[in-house]
Order: structure tokens, then sequence, then C-alpha cells
């Protein structure tokens, strides 16, 4: 996958809203809705490719209104998440814990985490929610190591190293190449923690294309492969926001690696489990599934996506 280009207007827009939520945090929640609007009215790239995800997640029967609430929602969602990591970059731990309202798959969660030592423990996850609170948790325990991209929004990358540095989780750029993914596979290897998102092939990784709302979308096999070689566990968890803003976490039964990712990874029980799980999550709450660009084949026959109505 080749990195995309992020534009000047991108940077700013960015920039700025992390900038208004670190000094002036009242104000940008009052303000809100109007730059959500002003924003799905000035980003026609965004808004098109919302409208077009919307219309596969939704379904042929969601009528243009619903899907256009859809996109709305989503950039109301990115600014929460925005707020919630300027938040993360400041605030002590116990702040933090204390927005997440609700823990499913608590019991069975800790039988496995006190087991680490014994085999790794890969904690996969998707672009929803909040990272930070849920590192809060699982780092009550242990040390959490992260893979992650890092951002050439220069804002945003460092009030997110930030959060992270107080919260002691331990960064592993995909950037680096192959020497993250060695450091990873060393960490696995000691019985450590590691977390890893599963909904998007960053540049540099290899993916597979599998069924997802009637279409296909690219699924990393990097953490599959990870896993398999050093005999880890994968716990799909995810994160989301609650209606009163705070955040409920879900832990789901572990995900077993086996059989032979190479020649046909799609085929793969885990892999196909964890697109399940991924499907049913972002269906529950499609609005707070924080992607504004294609990710689906595009050699795939679509609807209409032109972006001629007029913007809400």
């Amino acid at each position: 996958m080749k990195s995309r280009r992020i534009s000047l207007t991108e940077r700013v827009a960015v920039s700025s809203l992390l900038r208004g939520y670190a000094h002036a945090p009242s104000l940008m929640n009052r303000i809100r809705p109007r730059m959500v609007r002003a924003t799905w009215r000035r980003a026609e790239g965004w808004r098109t490719s919302l409208r077009t995800n919307g219309r596969i997640i939704l379904g042929d029967d969601a009528s243009d209104a619903e899907i256009d609430e859809y996109g709305l929602g989503v950039l109301e969602h990115m600014q929460r998440y925005m707020q919630g990591l300027v938040l993360a970059s400041r605030a002590p731990r116990d702040m933090l814990l204390e927005r997440i309202e609700t823990v499913e798959g608590l019991p069975a969660f800790r039988e496995i985490f006190d087991r680490r030592g014994e085999r790794g423990l890969i904690l996969l996850s998707i672009h929803m929610g909040e990272f930070e609170p849920a590192a809060a948790y699982m780092g009550r325990h242990a040390p959490v190591h992260v893979l992650y991209r890092r951002d050439r929004i220069k804002t945003l990358e460092r009030i997110r190293a930030e959060a992270r540095r107080r919260l002691g989780v331990v960064e592993h750029a995909v950037d680096d190449g192959v020497n993250a993914w060695l450091a990873l596979r060393d960490m696995l290897e000691g019985g450590e923690v590691v977390a890893l998102l599963g909904d998007r092939v960053q540049p540099g990784q290899t993916g597979v294309f599998m069924p997802m709302f009637g279409r296909t979308m690219e699924i990393p096999v990097g953490p599959f492969k990870l896993a398999q070689v050093t005999d880890s566990r994968i716990v799909p968890v995810f994160n989301w926001w609650r209606p009163d803003g705070r955040l409920a976490l879900r832990m789901e039964d572990p995900i077993e690696v086996e059989g032979d990712l190479r020649r046909d990874p799609a085929s793969n029980p885990a892999m196909r489990r964890w697109v399940e799980l991924i499907e049913a999550r972002i269906a529950a709450t499609p609005s707070q599934w924080l992607n504004v660009h294609p990710v689906w084949d595009a050699s795939e026959p679509t609807g209409d996506t032109t972006d001629d109505r007029t913007a809400a």
C-alpha cells in the first residue's frame, strides 16, 4: 500500500483542532457541531469517501439523509478522539481510568493476562474509540508495546507521543520496517503484551482482501503471522463511546492462529473470525469507526458515489 498524501488543508485543520482542545476545550465543545458541519461542507474528498463508506456499511436501503448523518457522525467522533488525545497527554492515569464506564469480558481476560509470562499476548483492535484510556487500564498490570505509524502532522505526533510516554506505553514505529517487527517478536517471545491495529494496512505492510459488508476490504496479515511465529494469543479488544461520552471496553475470547497463513490467508479461521468481529463492531456503532478514506477493493463495482448533492 502506498503512503497516503496529506493535504495542507488537512494538516492545518487537525493541528488547529488539537490546539483548540488543548487551550480552549469548553469553547471547542460548544462550537463542535458547527465545526463538524463546516468540515463536511468544505472537505469534498472526505465527504465523498464517507458517503461511499456509509452506503456500503448501512446498505442500499439507507436514505441519503441517513448516509449524510453517518458521515457527520464520523467527523464528530474524530473530534472526540482528538479531544481525548489531548486529555491523555495531560491528565493523570486515574482520570483516564474514570472515563471507562463498562468493561466486558473481564474475568476471562484476567485469567489470560495473569498467564502472559507463558505466552505473549497480542491485543488486536480497530480505529475506534480511544487507545490511551484502554492502555491505562491494561498498563496497570504490565507494560504495553504498541506498533504505530509516525504521523506526518507534527502536532498530532507530538501530543500522541506525550500521552503514551506518560502512560509508559512503549512505541515501535512501523516506519522502521523489519526492525520494529523483530522487536515485537522478541517482546512476545518474552511473554510481553503488544497492541496492534487490524483494520487497516499501513504502508510497508502486507494485506489480503476479505469479505466485509458485501464488499472486500484489505486486512493486514502481519498480526496473525506474528502471533503464529511467537505462539502468542490474539485477544480482540474493542472500545467505543457511550452516549454520555465515557468509554465501553470489551475483550473477546482469544483467537488461536493455526494453519498455513502463506498460501491462502483469507481462508484462515483466525482471520475469518477477526473479520466477523470487526464487521459486528462497526455495524453496532458505524459512525464511530474513524475512517474517512476509501478502504474497499477499487476493482469492484460501486453504486453512484458522485458528490453532486448539496452539502448539509
